[in-house]
């Protein structure tokens, strides 16, 4: 016994090195699996490892270097006024409750827009919390601009709420139809007031509406849901272009100065680089991170920048006002912004990107913005995503 019991003293030294390294594969192992929760990138391992990186491809443009998440904005109601908010959760269907309403002209159940009412960016939106509800729930208010008009909706309705408050019915958008539910008389009843006609406001139905464009699945592979926005989930827009848009115009005498970009519409503003602008054309695959300090927590929300954003004359109306300037920025933006020649976005200028999120999370301001892929082949509504 006295022989192994000094054999083995003699093989310590030796162990606890051993057991070190084993300890320290032991946590790093852990300290993967953890991270893992918040990619999500495929089931395929090979697959996860070969997108986690930037794919600096041959012929592509340069990668640029990561951003920050500046701004986060919604659109609860289609058309309407949005809210700027400092986080939320990114869906595979966009960010938390944008776009989930609209208004509908009774007489013919289609929706309005902006492009033919520019007095609807006077209808304010904001988040409230029900005081007389227990667990204080989250309720849309809706308000006419300078007045006390305003109305209470559930931001996040329960299907009994909607079957007992609401009717079912069918709408239609951009020329298809799809199920909505359908507001009563006593919340409608401002806006028909506001717009001197009938006019309704509807909840997006049950049914799933497809991703439009380059996101619909002849092009992009498998069919994506979406909401109420015009044909994707998500925008993404730089401030650095649209520092250049406000240079370009201010060298302008009848022109607006210093645009704000809500007049864009988009849903993720990033700083981007002011001696770089609309860089963002050449994007292909980005990720957003977000650390949560308080969560111990890192998000890791990978995106495909499928289509440039084609433009009408929407960013023309000051959406403080209402107000629609006859030339700008339309003008401007046609001299030098027709930078995609497929289908009807050869007629158009562009900005900001289109994008349809793999994966779903956290996301906040101050978030950082990489780009995994770069592609100078994007087509509007015209070539395969894989073919980018």
């Amino acid at each position: 016994m006295d022989t192994i019991k000094h054999f083995l003293l003699d093989l310590k030294p030796l162990f606890d090195p051993l057991l070190i390294l084993v300890a320290m594969m032991l946590v790093a192992f852990i300290s993967m699996a953890v991270l893992a929760n918040y990619t999500s990138i495929g089931t395929n391992t090979t697959q996860q490892v070969k997108e986690a990186l930037p794919i600096p491809k041959p012929g592509a443009p340069p990668i640029p270097p990561p951003t920050e998440v500046t701004g986060l904005r919604i659109y609860p109601i289609k058309s309407c006024r949005g809210i700027e908010i400092n986080s939320t959760r990114l869906k595979k269907m966009g960010l938390t409750l944008d776009r989930n309403w609209m208004f509908i002209s009774k007489d013919d159940r289609k929706f309005m827009t902006i492009r033919q009412e520019a007095s609807m960016t006077l209808i304010d939106t904001a988040i409230k919390e029900d005081p007389s509800s227990p667990a204080k729930d989250q309720q849309l208010e809706i308000s006419i601009h300078g007045t006390d008009a305003r109305v209470l909706v559930p931001a996040f309705p329960t299907k009994e709420w909607l079957d007992k408050n609401t009717k079912l019915g069918t709408v239609e958008i951009w020329g298809q139809e799809t199920d909505a539910y359908e507001y009563g008389d006593e919340i409608n009843k401002i806006f028909e007031d506001f717009f001197n006609k009938p006019v309704a406001l509807v909840y997006k139905g049950p049914t799933d509406r497809m991703v439009g464009v380059n996101g619909k699945k002849e092009l992009y592979g498998k069919e994506v849901p979406h909401h109420f926005a015009d044909v994707m989930s998500v925008q993404v827009a730089s401030e650095a272009s649209i520092k250049d848009l406000n240079r370009r115009l201010g060298l302008k005498e009848d022109a607006p100065q210093d645009l704000a970009i809500e007049r864009f519409r988009p849903n993720i503003i990033v700083r981007g680089r002011d001696d770089h602008p609309w860089e963002e054309d050449t994007w292909k695959r980005i990720r957003v991170t977000t650390t949560l300090h308080d969560e111990q927590a890192i998000y890791k929300l990978d995106l495909d920048a499928v289509a440039r954003c084609a433009r009408c004359q929407v960013p023309n109306v000051d959406p403080d006002t209402a107000d629609k300037h006859a030339k700008e920025p339309w003008d401007e933006l046609m001299k030098f912004r027709r930078v995609d020649t497929g289908d009807v976005a050869k007629w158009k200028p562009c900005f900001g990107m289109l994008c349809i999120p793999r994966n779903e999370g956290k996301i906040k301001v101050g978030a950082t913005l990489e780009v995994l892929e770069t592609t100078d082949k994007h087509l509007f509504n015209t070539r395969k995503f894989s073919e980018l």
